[in-house]
């Protein structure tokens, strides 16, 4: 029987009840109510009502306070209803498995940034060179660290960051610090690696690496090794050439060669650049130019002794300044005499461009070096008096202005050859073409026009300080002769024949003696023979064929140079660049624009020889000054594997610059299995 009378909303059900159970639905095509969550969901034959409800609803008010209430209370309506709500659910945000992986890939991507944020901050650190801690980085300590200080101090900025950084597990052990150190490394080193392949040529400065890359000098810092067991070649030249082999690159021709003047380097028969040439006869050996200036200036100071006191009275001056007091007070007289503050700095045997920073400094400085040791004459009872009064003793001679103006002079033009020795793009060719300059111009100042200007800034400068010219001796001494047997020799220490009287013609002797002494050592460390490779190289880069066969002959066979193709490919070459600009001298930019390799392949293979063939090993000191940033005596427990990777890190900051975070994160993905990256 069906019921058809229908529900007034002026009768007395319940339209709150409707609506808290949520089993009441209104079906306007069939004018009825039904429950539509036990009816989708719901067990149908059981339960009170199951077999009306299912069939057309009801219709009587009257049920919604009897079996409709037994309905709504009885424990296959609310399974059905669970059920009803989860498929709801289901509907607006999909299903378990979606949202599980949904979670999954949210999670994922929130290890991800963490893990980039703690690559940035362990790249930041490496390439600033700041300090990383191995121990005590715990909650107890107060300074944890650079590294867990920097991570700190981003989470105050960073929700994402700080929820990962303060969990139980953070991923920020020394551990974990180390393996990210050694991927940016790896990453570096395959990077410096794969140029050199790509090169084909390269050569070996002790810690580095110098080749071409399109025709353009590079030069690379590869690693350092330790070698503290034994400094014999043997086991020099195996550790260097097991590390080229560890590298892939040890099957690229080595085709030069640079360190000092060590015999356990430079040793001609047991050396290690003989053990070198053994394995890659072609690489030829480059002393270290650097080198050879600073020993010009070494023997400079032998032959003629009175610069070495000058020297000593420099490295004085320094010493006696660098107390705080001294120096307080040094400064504050510049401030009073209006002069720039220039500070005076230590004198080094190794880095003797110091030299021409100490003269320039105390010359600038010279008034209030003065005023300030008579100040501390005057005012103090210490012990320093006595190394004060030494100083301005020596300083108030015609002598010491004298060879302060002379050095300063002298050290000012080397300084410019040591400077172009020293430059990471230096050739060859550049660096032969410097030395001829400087010898040139020191011939130069050999001259009595310049030794008048010389003496006039002299006496101007002594006469501004109230120091007295002493002029000729009134009472002129038998002068001696020289001994007969000395006559044909050069002598480089001085002889009893000297005058004595202190006059113009003294110190224009002494004067030529300096730049004798100067051309002298020059001519003889850069002799014609040891410049003969790079007066080759320089003919070369002019494209000059028979002048350059020096150079061409030492390479043909190891990379199979068509001489007669190589001398057609040169011609050609010079008319295009020299009739392009117009000029009578080969323009080097333009030279690197016209050399293709596909045209011309024997002259653009021996062009990135003649690039790589090192002038110095200089450079390799400016990688020492780094290692005693990163690993000084506070830092002595770092072991070698980080000690290197944060070397090349912090070094090759060009190549650090272009590391890549995600790059690091893939890798370090590969390394860890428990974090999901």
């Amino acid at each position: 029987m069906e019921i058809s009378t229908k529900i007034n909303v002026d009768q007395n059900i319940s339209v709150s009840t409707a609506t808290n159970t949520n089993i009441v639905n209104d079906d306007e095509s069939i004018n009825n109510n039904t429950s539509s969550g036990c009816l989708d969901l719901g067990d149908l034959n059981s339960g009170p009502m199951r077999p009306i409800l299912k069939l057309s609803g009801y219709r009587d008010s009257k049920m919604n306070c009897t079996k409709l209430e037994l309905h709504n209370n009885c424990i296959h309506h609310l399974t059905a209803m669970s059920k009803w709500s989860a498929y709801k659910l289901m509907q607006k945000n999909g299903s378990v498995h979606n949202q599980i992986v949904s979670s999954s890939m949210q999670q994922i991507k929130e290890n991800r940034t963490y893990m980039m944020q703690l690559i940035d901050i362990t790249l930041f650190l490496s390439k600033q060179g700041i300090a990383f801690r191995g121990h005590r980085e715990n909650d107890i300590s107060i300074n944890r660290g650079n590294f867990k200080e920097t991570c700190i101090m981003v989470a105050k900025f960073n929700e994402i960051f700080a929820n990962h950084f303060y969990s139980k597990t953070n991923y920020t052990s020394w551990s974990v610090q180390n393996t990210i150190i050694d991927l940016c490394a790896k990453k570096m080193n395959d990077f410096i690696c794969n140029e050199i392949i790509e090169c084909g040529v390269f050569s070996v400065m002790v810690d580095e690496a110098r080749y071409t890359k399109k025709l353009d000098v590079v030069e690379r810092f590869l690693t350092f090794l330790n070698v503290s067991e034994k400094q014999d070649a043997d086991s020099l030249s195996t550790v260097m050439f097991n590390y080229l082999d560890a590298s892939n690159i040890a099957q690229i021709p080595i085709v030069a060669q640079s360190y000092d003047g060590a015999s356990v380097m430079s040793g001609r028969f047991n050396g290690v650049q003989q053990k070198v040439k053994l394995k890659h006869p072609y690489a030829i050996y480059t002393h270290c130019m650097a080198h050879r200036v600073n020993l010009i200036v070494i023997d400079m100071c032998k032959i003629v002794k009175e610069t070495r006191y000058v020297f000593n009275c420099l490295e004085s001056i320094y010493i006696h300044f660098s107390m705080p007091t001294n120096n307080f007070k040094f400064k504050e007289i510049q401030k009073q005499l209006g002069l720039k503050k220039i500070s005076i700095t230590a004198i080094s045997d190794t880095r003797w461009n110091c030299r021409v920073k100490n003269c320039t400094s105390v010359k600038h400085n010279f008034k209030a070096i003065i005023e300030a040791l008579k100040e501390k004459i005057e005012n103090s009872n210490d012990r320093d008096i006595s190394q004060a009064l030494g100083i301005l003793s020596i300083m108030n001679t015609i002598s010491f202005i004298f060879y302060l103006i002379v050095l300063e002079d002298i050290l000012q033009v080397i300084n410019i050859l040591s400077t172009q020795l020293q430059q990471k793009t230096a050739t060859l060719g550049k660096a032969s073409l410097v030395i001829e300059g400087v010898i040139k111009t020191f011939e130069e100042k050999r001259s009595d026009k310049c030794f008048s200007e010389v003496w006039s800034t002299v006496k101007m400068f002594a006469e501004t300080h109230g120091i007295e010219t002493p002029v000729k001796d009134s009472t002129p001494k038998r002068l001696k002769r020289e001994p007969n047997h000395l006559k044909d020799f050069h002598l480089s220490s001085t002889t009893s024949i000297e005058q004595t009287n202190e006059n113009k013609k003294h110190w224009r002797i002494i004067y030529f003696k300096l730049i004798d002494s100067i051309v002298t050592n020059i001519k003889k460390r850069f002799s014609t023979e040891s410049l003969k490779m790079a007066t080759a190289v320089d003919n070369f880069m002019k494209l000059n064929y028979d002048d350059s066969t020096f150079f061409i002959e030492n390479y043909k066979e190891l990379f199979n140079i068509d001489l007669n193709a190589l001398k057609s490919e040169m011609m050609v070459v010079k008319n295009c660049v020299l009739r392009s600009s117009k000029e009578l001298e080969i323009d080097f930019d333009k030279l690197k624009a016209a050399v293709q390799s596909e045209i011309y392949p024997n002259l653009y293979t021996l062009l990135k020889v003649a690039l790589t063939i090192p002038v110095s090993s200089a450079t390799c000191e400016r990688s020492f000054s780094t290692m005693r940033r990163i690993k000084n005596w506070l830092r002595t427990s770092m072991d070698q594997e980080r000690f290197s990777s944060l070397a090349i890190i912090n070094i090759e900051r060009e190549v650090s610059n272009q590391l890549k975070s995600e790059d690091i994160l893939i890798e370090y993905a590969k390394t860890n299995k428990r974090l999901q990256l």
